[in-house]
């Protein structure tokens, strides 16, 4: 059987997004180099023809740095708006109300700490959310399991390992059935996943390259050890998975985000981004317009002619 190499070239912030964690709430948690007062975004589609918005973002935080809201609103055929309000209470996060252009997508979220102030449990009520997660803790004050118990009767539980940073989550469907995930890290970074199925996709980040390569090979007996030894690799040599995978003839690059321009705090607010899972592909010239809470204010969600001609044979 042929190994299947899929390379996919990423953005920012790998995150296993099937993990049930702590909710982001500090500045410091979005990636940001100075802390911001509001960050406005803008989407413009480019081709041919010329440029047009097709969505906008706003995030917003208060003078303590903690997020208390983030809107989107799409453009286009199907416009649509989503606004996520983070309620505090004597500092600290009480709810997140949820709010969709279409009423039955709305849903909140309530937050529950026990005496020491931790969070022990997360309620979630609406038509389409409704579950309860339930956290606990090591002697370290690490968050140690998540376990997510739905109105549906399926239930999610996350367990960290740090010892060995990885994250293993099991899903059990209302049928019994359980579906096995890993997600394995190198630090702060997400350097593989895989979820055990008849038909095995093990997905390695080369974090300095930017680059997703996934891999089918049906000889893998063990793919955890496979993954953890691939990793010790990659701590040794920077260059082991571009030189495992890198040469391989069955390779497709899925998502990429070729330039993008930084001010003097090491914060993006300009970058041009392209979508290969749609065909044609998406191309997709983003601004960022960034208040920082000291009143200095950075970018423009205008459209930069300028930029988007140094970026217009970019493929």
């Amino acid at each position: 059987m042929k190994t299947i190499i899929t390379l996919i070239f990423l953005a920012l912030g790998l995150s296993a997004s099937a993990q049930q964690a702590l909710p982001k709430t500090s500045w410091q948690s979005f990636g940001y180099q100075k802390q911001p007062d509001h960050i406005k975004r803008a989407y413009y589609k480019s081709d041919s023809l010329g440029y047009e918005p097709t969505m906008a973002e706003v995030i917003s935080f208060n003078k303590d740095g903690f997020i208390i809201q983030e809107y989107k609103q799409v453009l286009g055929k199907t416009p649509r708006e989503v606004v996520r309000n983070y309620v505090y209470k004597n500092g600290v996060l009480d709810s997140i109300n949820i709010l969709e252009t279409n009423a039955s997508y709305n849903s909140w979220q309530k937050m529950h700490y026990d005496t020491k102030g931790k969070l022990v449990k997360i309620t979630a009520t609406g038509k389409y959310s409704e579950y309860t997660d339930t956290f606990t803790y090591d002697d370290g004050g690490m968050v140690q399991t998540v376990f997510r118990k739905k109105a549906s009767g399926e239930s999610v539980l996350t367990e960290y390992v740090h010892n060995r940073s990885y994250v293993k989550v099991t899903t059990t469907e209302t049928s019994g059935r359980k579906i096995e995930s890993s997600y394995i890290y190198d630090g702060d970074h997400l350097f593989a996943k895989f979820t055990i199925t008849k038909k095995l996709r093990i997905r390695f980040y080369d974090e300095a390259r930017r680059i997703n390569y996934q891999t089918t090979d049906e000889t893998i007996s063990n793919p955890f050890e496979y993954a953890m030894n691939l990793r010790t690799e990659y701590q040794k040599n920077p260059n082991a998975l571009a030189q495992k995978f890198g040469n391989s003839d069955y390779a497709e690059i899925i998502f990429d985000i070729p330039t993008e321009t930084k001010n003097e705090h090491g914060d993006w607010i300009r970058r041009l981004q392209l979508d290969k899972t749609y065909r044609p592909t998406q191309r997709r010239l983003v601004f960022n317009q960034i208040m920082y809470a000291d009143g200095i204010k950075s970018g423009s969600t205008e459209m930069d002619l300028i930029f988007e001609s140094k970026v217009r044979k970019m493929k």
